[in-house]
């Protein structure tokens, strides 16, 4: 009976610990049929004082470096046979078939990293530089900016909630001449591979140029919000 029960367990979804965890704590997404999701125990790094290079201050150095996380990845392209599975209706917005079809849409992880790059640009300490360069959402008037900042912040808030992490900050010591007791940031997570998502999502973007008609448009207008939602 064991060792039939045992061949049983290991047909089942969570044969793969990886794949059913994936499947069970996150929605479809086309990229499962394609990347190998898997986790790894990574160490936070917590310091307070040392900085690394994605808390550096405006400049091109930090920039690059959020940069190479794919924050600022277009569209991927969503196959018509995993639209319905990734939450895709028809009323979407669709490529038209001339161009290959499929659903226009972004990645929710890089959308989060995107929203975190924004609200380090938005530090009072480096929101005049990128002000002053009027590049990505500072393209946008004042108004609109505080927006999208607010927007960005509140995605991030609904996010962690979502995935409210349960590990627990230990203390430790520090300063031998009158030890102080202080939270211990370098902790311990199970992480899935970003890596290879963000070449996932890298290697499927949308064209950097497309045509006038490269969307097809709207089946009908009860498709079509009278007011961004």
């Amino acid at each position: 009976m064991a060792t039939l029960f045992g061949a049983w367990l290991g047909s089942r979804p969570f044969g793969n610990p990886d794949m059913f965890c994936t499947k069970r704590t996150a929605k479809h997404s086309p990229g499962l049929k394609d990347v190998n999701i898997s986790y790894e125990t990574v160490t936070f790094n917590g310091s307070l004082l040392k900085e690394n290079v994605f808390r550096q201050d405006a400049g091109p150095e930090v920039d690059a470096a959020w940069t190479s996380l794919g924050v600022d990845y277009r569209s991927v392209i969503v196959p018509p046979d995993q639209a319905e599975s990734s939450g895709l209706s028809p009323s979407h917005v669709q490529v038209s078939e001339k161009y290959g079809g499929g659903f226009p849409a972004n990645v929710e992880g890089l959308h989060h990293l995107h929203c975190l790059n924004l609200l380090r640009q938005s530090l009072y300490y480096n929101f005049d530089y990128y002000h002053k360069r009027g590049e990505g959402a500072f393209v946008n008037n004042d108004a609109i900016l505080r927006f999208h900042v607010s927007h960005c912040l509140d995605i991030l808030r609904q996010q962690l909630m979502c995935t409210v992490d349960i590990g627990v900050l230990g203390q430790v010591w520090w300063n031998k001449d009158e030890p102080t007791a202080y939270p211990d940031f370098n902790t311990k997570h199970r992480c899935r591979n970003f890596d290879v998502v963000r070449q996932w999502a890298e290697a499927h973007q949308a064209p950097d140029e497309v045509p006038l008609d490269y969307l097809k448009p709207p089946m009908d207008l009860d498709h079509v919000y009278a007011e961004i939602p």
